[in-house]
């Protein structure tokens, strides 16, 4: 059986697409850009699930699609275990793609490891690098994702089963407009069980947090090494207009909310400038935040591995150059 393609699961959620999928559609065409260096020719293909979607289908050309599968029923308003998980499998067995991927959102990590199951081939949760195997004659997706917490990576690959399927991470990679050119949809019927084991009974809006950083400009973070100065800190923050971050260590304290916690049980971040005072950089936080623009890291030991990722490093006490930075700002 040939596999190919590069297929996207766009996940819908109160009639609007989830901003991963549409990351994950930018990180297909990057990686369809590695297969044609391999002389293999893919195309990237949005899987719209949902009801009255036909005005999303637009965007996912504008964000990279080549072709969008739509199935748009009923059964499919609200994204449950049971009728999403079907209809994912159903246009799997029909188009038998090269690669799924799938954002790890909270509907995401429910469906994917039941999708992996049906379809019998292997699921890589939580990825955050996709590349193409650079091997001749391989067409192996390398899935690298944090692992033993945060300690270190694991690549891993789907050799043998199809699709090679991956969750991936929201903000890990960034949203692109391409504008391709819009064709007519490919339409899918699927049949779910007469009996719906999961029904939607109500649904209730969780208040939106006070902050959301991975939408943040600007961050200052802060790590153990400046737990006995928060003032300072939350007044530098003020003054540069930034957002608060944290490092794990604070937040299992109890010093700062765990909406503020960067890294990979955090929330992942791509700011213009990360200001990192006091945090040793363990990958567990790097992974969260090494995409920043700018990284500047203040920190009291010159070996702290937070300087490997940091694109101006100080070796001093945060505390005191936080105290001099307010005269400039």
């Amino acid at each position: 059986m040939i596999h190919s393609h590069i297929h996207v699961f766009i996940e819908v959620r109160d009639q609007k697409l989830m901003d991963v999928s549409l990351e994950l559609l930018h990180e297909a065409n990057e990686l369809k850009k590695q297969y044609k260096n391999k002389g293999i020719d893919q195309k990237v293909i949005a899987m719209l699930l949902g009801y009255q979607i036909q005005s999303m289908i637009e965007t996912c050309y504008r964000f990279g699609a080549d072709e969008v599968i739509v199935v748009d029923h009923e059964k499919l308003m609200y994204p449950t275990s049971q009728h999403t998980t079907a209809a994912l499998v159903q246009c799997i067995n029909q188009f038998h793609p090269e690669v799924l991927l799938i954002g790890a959102t909270v509907v995401g990590r429910d469906i994917a490891p039941r999708v992996a199951a049906e379809v019998a081939t292997g699921l890589t949760a939580d990825v955050t690098i996709l590349e193409v195997d650079p091997l001749e004659n391989s067409n192996l997706l390398l899935m690298t994702r944090p692992a033993f917490g945060g300690n270190l990576y694991g690549t891993i690959i789907c050799p043998d089963t199809f699709p090679q399927m991956a969750s991936v991470r929201p903000s890990v990679f960034i949203k692109k407009e391409y504008h391709k050119p819009v064709v007519v949809p490919i339409h899918v019927t699927v049949n779910f069980d007469q009996n719906d084991w999961i029904e939607v009974v109500q649904r209730y809006h969780k208040p939106e947090q006070a902050i959301d950083l991975s939408k943040a400009k600007i961050i200052l973070s802060a790590g153990r090494g400046v737990e006995s100065c928060m003032d300072i800190v939350l007044e530098t923050a003020h003054l540069l207009k930034a957002t608060l971050g944290a490092s794990r260590a604070l937040v299992d304290r109890g010093v700062v909310s765990k909406v503020n916690q960067v890294g990979q049980t955090g929330t992942t971040v791509r700011p213009s400038i990360y200001l990192a005072c006091g945090i040793s950089g363990a990958l567990q936080h790097t992974a969260g935040m090494d995409q920043a623009q700018t990284i500047i890291a203040i920190n009291t030991d010159e070996q702290a591995p937070i300087f490997s990722v940091a694109t101006l490093g100080i070796v001093a006490d945060a505390k005191e150059v936080l105290l001099k930075l307010k005269d400039y700002i």
